[in-house]
C-alpha cells in the first residue's frame, strides 16, 4: 500500500510541476489560419507536409527555427599528415 502511496505521489508531483510532452521541431511546417506562423512543424520532409496539407487552405514553408541554426562545422575526414 505504501509503494502504490509512494508512486501516486510522484506522479501528482511532476503533474504539479508542469511537466509538458515533447515538442517536435522538423525541418517543414504547415502554415494556415489554424495554426499561424511557424505553424504545426512536426514534417521531417516537404513531401509528408504537403501530403498533411492537402485539402487545407494553407502551404508548406520551412520551419524558422530550423534554418535560422548555424551551419554544422564540418567533418575532418582522412588521415592526419604531419607537418614538414
Amino acid at each position: 500500500m505504501r509503494k502504490a502511496q509512494f508512486v501516486l505521489g510522484i506522479t501528482a508531483l511532476v503533474w504539479l510541476a508542469g511537466g509538458s510532452p515533447a515538442r517536435a521541431d522538423y525541418a517543414w511546417c504547415i502554415q494556415d489560419s489554424e495554426y499561424g506562423y511557424p505553424g504545426d512543424c512536426s514534417y521531417q520532409t516537404r513531401e509528408q507536409c504537403q501530403l498533411s496539407a492537402s485539402g487545407r487552405k494553407g502551404f508548406c514553408g520551412p520551419n524558422p527555427a530550423v534554418v535560422t541554426r548555424p551551419p554544422l562545422p564540418p567533418a575532418l575526414r582522412g588521415r592526419h599528415v604531419p607537418p614538414y
